[in-house]
């Protein structure tokens, strides 16, 4: 007989952000003490991340909650209906990185009984669809300890220099993740400045066409990082940067910006989409942006939609004031904001909300 709790259903050993919004969430349950199960769906990175729960069971509870895309959920459906039909509730954590959502989509979304989101972005995109219950609940963004192992030394940047860092994974799409716009910010910035490095941290790129690539030059100060690291391992790779440079041109919720301002990185970032929820003057670097139509096959699902097109002169203008001036005067407010996303601040702001499912 089904209990008061949550069944977490998406891919919690793989590396994915989907995976890590799962793992979030099951960090707020463990926080507030409510039983859980979790259901691991299979990916090409499956056994990755290690998780151990204190108030993790194999129990089945009232609530089902789908980490996943609403496309997920529809394929998912087909092969086991009963995950939808059988318990009290179904809720699905969902993500959508553009600000109009596919009316594809639609039938995804009625498999679920409420909506979950993490920004204020994605909900109204949904809720312009949908007139379910759609609630913005960001997850917690957990910093491992650090390792302490000297990605400097390792990628052969001398200890004094000026390091910016991005992140992208190869499954997001590059056109959205926009790393092509950081190299083209970075070189122009770094023209005459030889202490001045980029690494590129880039995952999962096994298996992928290496033509997808064929915009990023050989430079000796571009470094790459394409290895699967834990999670006390990038926490070693953000402290090994002075800056964090994102030129997105969207991102449903950007957790890799919020770890940046946890590792008290200066973050340079486009000031559009989910990222807007937290980024502003007082902790950020804002780079400009103008709206841009997507073009045929930019992004799946995209047809008549727009993101934005972030100003490079203006990240090679934040870069170029980070490197003469340092980075002393937003650090406070940026590191107030990286805790706002520690498990213990969200739980007991979520708490009532979360609990109301169990009566």
């Amino acid at each position: 007989m089904p209990r008061k709790g949550f069944n977490l259903i998406g891919y919690a050993t793989s590396p994915l952000g989907l995976g890590e919004d799962l793992r979030s969430f099951a960090s707020i349950l463990e926080y507030l003490k409510i039983p859980f199960s979790i259901v691991d769906l299979p990916t090409d990175s499956s056994g990755k991340v290690p998780y151990s729960w204190q108030y993790l069971t194999t129990e089945d509870y009232d609530n089902n909650v789908f980490f996943m895309s609403p496309m997920g959920c529809q394929q998912l459906f087909k092969s086991f209906p009963e995950l939808f039909t059988k318990p009290k509730k179904t809720i699905g954590y969902f993500l959508w990185e553009l600000p109009d959502l596919p009316d594809e989509f639609i039938p995804s979304l009625k498999l679920v009984s409420h909506i979950w989101c993490p920004t204020k972005f994605v909900q109204k995109s949904f809720m312009a669809k949908s007139r379910q219950l759609t609630l913005c609940l960001p997850l917690p963004v957990i910093q491992a300890d650090a390792i302490g192992f000297d990605f400097r030394e390792k990628l052969g940047i001398p200890e004094n220099s000026f390091v910016a860092l991005y992140m992208f994974d190869m499954h997001s799409t590059i056109n959205r993740k926009n790393p092509q716009a950081v190299v083209k910010a970075f070189l122009e910035f770094s023209k005459n400045i030889k202490d001045a490095y980029l690494i590129l941290k880039i995952n999962r790129w096994e298996n992928r066409d290496q033509g997808e690539l064929a915009w990023l030059p050989k430079h000796p100060q571009i470094k790459l990082v394409t290895e699967t690291l834990m999670p006390g391992h990038l926490v070693d790779l953000y402290r090994a940067a002075n800056c964090y440079l994102s030129l997105h041109r969207s991102e449903g919720f950007g957790r890799t910006l919020v770890e940046a301002l946890q590792n008290n990185l200066a973050l340079i970032t486009s000031n559009y989409s989910g990222p807007a929820d937290f980024v502003d003057e007082k902790n950020a670097y804002l780079v400009h942006w103008q709206p841009r139509k997507l073009l045929a096959g930019e992004y799946p699902h995209s047809k008549g939609s727009t993101w934005s097109e972030p100003s490079i002169t203006d990240a090679i203008s934040h870069l170029k004031y980070l490197y003469q001036h340092g980075y002393q005067e937003k650090s406070a407010q940026a590191l107030l904001t990286g805790k706002s996303f520690e498990t213990a601040a969200l739980a007991k702001r979520y708490e009532p909300i979360i609990k109301s499912y169990l009566i």
